[in-house]
């Protein structure tokens, strides 16, 4: 009976966690929304450079090169 009472536990648990995480992904997407409206530009870059993140992480030598060359053309056409 004590087995049976902490397997319901877990599931209670497990089930206010799944709702926990639907509750935070539904604020996180209304507030990409109300970014996107707010400053589309710089919301964009931003996800375009997360993208990148995750992109490069398994592979950080292509990372860098492209870092390396968008510094670089920054730089140039700052001038």
């Amino acid at each position: 009976m004590r087995l049976l009472g902490q397997i319901v536990l877990a599931c209670l648990i497990l089930t206010a966690l799944r709702w926990g995480f639907q509750v935070a992904f539904v604020a996180m997407a209304l507030g990409l929304i109300f970014a996107l409206y707010r400053a589309p530009m710089q919301t964009l870059s931003i996800l375009f450079g997360l993208i990148l993140l995750g992109a490069f992480a398994a592979y950080p030598l292509p990372g860098l090169i492209l870092f390396i060359l968008a510094m670089l053309g920054g730089q140039l056409t700052a001038k």
